[in-house]
């Protein structure tokens, strides 16, 4: 039963049975058949297929789904338990989080996890906000600060602060630095020149908002920066408009793969909003 519903659970989540069948290091026809067996023995449809589109999962997908991850939360609560009265296991927690995010909100947020460490084995990935989200709607990360929202029917999210973006560098110069897609900067920045009618022909691009900031300290160009990352030196910047302000997010799944995971994320909930960023 377990298997069953962890197949249906990975190609709920990737909408498709090629994906599910390599994530789970399976073959393709057992995926089908396995999937198949299960809408056979609840006697309901759980996916339509969608031709080039994918697996669209059904009314009934959906709400199999939430009990099914209720069923395996509570099955692995159970084993961790065990496992832990027998062995004392430590719990692995992965921490997503943009480069924003690491630099502002992070070092913070680990200050004051240091009573936890005896409980957790913590691990913390930097990546883009699309790619934290979909490792938290797998589970392979428990939690994401982020500084860009999402509808998701799986998580939740909260807004914890606030963050004001600024033009800021060598404002004469014809080089603008803009990060990769998918990141926030590289949004800002278009709507940027979109709002201004600008065809820049000068691009330098640059895969990590972190690395941008300090080029602009070094004078080397000019980009949309937080300003938090220009604070304490003499660097010229321009003042945007309202529209150029973003929050920073805590994401993570509704149902938490443990007891100990959720408690934790509920503590995290009430340590965000205090701190000075």
């Amino acid at each position: 039963m377990f298997q069953d519903l962890t197949v249906f659970q990975k190609v709920y989540e990737t909408r498709s049975i090629t994906k599910a069948a390599k994530d789970l290091y399976v073959t393709q026809p057992n995926v089908s058949i396995q999937i198949k067996k299960l809408e056979e023995s609840l006697g309901v449809q759980l996916f339509i297929r969608n031709g080039n589109k994918g697996l669209v999962p059904t009314d009934n997908a959906n709400r199999f789904y939430r009990d099914s991850q209720i069923i395996l939360q509570n099955w692995e609560n159970s084993l961790n338990h065990l496992v832990r009265s027998h062995h004392s296991k430590r719990i692995r927690c992965v921490i997503g989080v943009s480069p924003t995010t690491s630099l502002f909100v992070l070092p913070k947020l680990m200050e004051n996890l240091q009573s936890y460490f005896d409980e957790f084995d913590f691990e913390i990935i930097t990546a883009d906000s699309e790619d934290i989200l979909e490792e938290i709607m797998k589970h392979e990360i428990a939690f994401g600060i982020l500084e860009k929202p999402f509808a998701a029917q799986q998580v939740e999210q909260m807004a914890f602060a606030s963050d004001e973006l600024v033009l800021a560098g060598d404002l004469e110069s014809q080089e603008w630095l803009i990060a990769g897609a998918g990141s926030t900067q590289r949004e800002y920045t278009e709507r940027y020149f979109n709002e201004h009618h600008l065809r820049p022909t000068h691009l330098l691009k640059v895969n990590d908002d972190n690395l941008i900031a300090k080029l602009v300290n070094l004078r080397i160009g000019k980009a949309i920066v937080s300003k938090r990352s220009i604070v304490d030196t003499l660097l010229p910047y321009q003042q945007l408009s309202p529209d150029f302000r973003r929050e920073f997010y805590l994401l993570n799944p509704k149902i938490a793969t443990s007891t100990e995971v959720q408690k934790l994320i509920n503590r995290i909930k009430t340590l965000l909003p205090q701190f000075h960023y």
